[in-house]
């Protein structure tokens, strides 16, 4: 029991061949071999996603953000920045900086809307006095 010999094999084949036809058996097949083509793709897909996604946590930033000409810059990839007033690092993009609370949005002038460096007393335009 369990066990399939030639016999039993070629009555398997011969019901498949009745039950299904000539035509649609190579169909099956072929559909089959498609099903198992996108399965290694997708799973293949996956690896090189999990791959990629541990390279990127792996690696460090070279060197973080520095502050050249009143201005916080991303020097490379990295992700803090330096805050103006204090020097502290911050996360890059965060509002207000968590040591001295100061804003490190580039305020805008109310009369021009021209952005100006953070820091900044004065618009670099039009000279109107900027919010603080």
């Amino acid at each position: 029991m369990g066990n399939l010999g030639v016999p039993e094999i070629l009555i398997i084949v011969l019901l498949v061949l009745v039950f299904f036809g000539a035509k649609k058996i190579p169909e099956m097949a072929q559909g089959l071999g498609k099903g198992i083509r996108e399965f290694r793709k997708a799973t293949r897909e996956v690896q090189d996603d999990i791959e990629s996604a541990t390279k990127i946590t792996t690696e460090r930033p070279q060197q973080p953000a520095k502050v050249v000409a009143g201005k916080l810059t991303d020097a490379s990839t990295g992700v803090l920045v330096s805050c103006y007033f204090c020097n502290a690092d911050v996360m890059q993009g965060a509002k207000f900086c968590p040591s001295c609370g100061k804003s490190l949005v580039p305020p805008k002038c109310s009369a021009c809307s021209t952005e100006n460096p953070v820091g900044s007393k004065f618009c670099k335009e039009c000279g109107t006095k900027l919010p603080e």
